[in-house]
């Protein structure tokens, strides 16, 4: 290899380095949560979303993740964690506590969203949408669209099923399991993408989303 080659190779890589940075610098998403009620996308405030207590819609755009982790809450646990830490790490993996998202604490729900509902519960639970074309299986409702490398899917929600409640033991099916209509607390979401490789001791977090769905 020539001086003059060299140049260019080198000239090459270091505009590449340039344009990663670059890149990172100003962000990169790899998906959005968009809450749509009534055909209308809601607009946030100061972190909160305001709805009206009817059916709604979690609207999902995945750019480059085939999926994502989501944490509905009536309490603060994923919330709170703070920005600048890797909400994805974990040191106890025996009783994973002080734990966030770890995907042996995933828990399941329905095909397809069949019952239009949403798992709300405290830090012992998560949930993992995602969409793989060659699975029969997924939380998401039926209609996902891949157009160009980006997924487009929907989450509808009609009925609340507190984790919390049916947990405790002390109420009825009626009351943990019941629709959007009688919900009577906010909701602190959290979703968050990671990337894991082999020989990392934890998934790296690529991107974090929250706000609270407050209802009047």
């Amino acid at each position: 290899m020539n001086k003059f080659q060299l140049f260019v190779l080198l000239t090459l890589l270091l505009s590449s380095c340039r344009l990663i940075k670059i890149n990172k610098a100003e962000g990169e998403a790899y998906f959005k949560v968009e809450i749509v009620q009534d055909g209308k996308v809601v607009k946030e405030k100061n972190g909160v979303l305001t709805l009206e207590k009817r059916p709604f819609v979690y609207q999902l755009t995945l750019y480059k993740v085939t999926g994502i982790d989501v944490s509905n809450s009536w309490g603060k646990y994923y919330f709170d964690y703070p920005a600048d830490k890797n909400i994805y790490q974990c040191e106890d993996d025996r009783y994973f506590i002080d734990c966030r998202f770890v995907a042996v604490k995933t828990g399941n729900e329905d095909k397809y969203n069949e019952n239009k509902d949403i798992y709300v519960g405290d830090g012992d639970y998560q949930f993992h949408w995602f969409y793989q074309e060659d699975s029969d299986w997924r939380r998401l409702d039926k209609g996902v669209k891949v157009e160009n490398g980006v997924t487009y899917a929907q989450v509808t929600v009609e009925n609340i099923y507190d984790l919390d409640k049916r947990d405790a033991r002390d109420f009825s099916a009626s009351e943990y399991a019941y629709p959007i209509e009688k919900i009577n607390q906010d909701i602190y979401v959290v979703f968050a993408a990671s990337q894991y490789e082999t020989g990392m001791e934890r998934p790296e977090e690529l991107q974090r989303e929250k706000f609270i769905l407050t209802f009047e």
